[in-house]
């Protein structure tokens, strides 16, 4: 469960930057999956009643969704393993302005 990895992490970790900051990364990258989870699962209950474009429409999102996440999770771990300091396109930004204080 990102979030609460990188909520602990966070808070464990006070002097190792990199970690700090790969620690934000997870709680904005979880907090945002699971945004996109609700969204999703609203917009379903909505479309499953149009039948055959309905579910087609249903199955086309929820597959660009995962390969989106599996793809964005990666590059996180792989940037993470070569202790880069990377960010998430647009949920990084976002966060920030909503979080400033949060960021190491």
């Amino acid at each position: 469960f990102p979030p609460l990895a990188g909520v602990i992490f966070y808070f464990i970790e006070k002097k190792d930057s990199l970690a700090r900051h790969w620690a934000v990364q997870s709680i904005f990258f979880g907090c945002t999956w699971i945004v996109l989870w609700i969204a999703y699962s609203i917009v379903a209950a909505i479309l499953v009643h149009i039948p055959l474009v309905g579910p087609l429409l249903l199955g086309l999102t929820y597959l660009v969704l995962m390969i989106a996440g599996f793809v964005l999770w990666l590059l996180g771990v792989i940037n993470a393993f070569q202790a880069k300091r990377w960010e998430y396109p647009i949920i990084s930004e976002q966060c920030k302005k909503l979080f400033p204080k949060l960021v190491p």
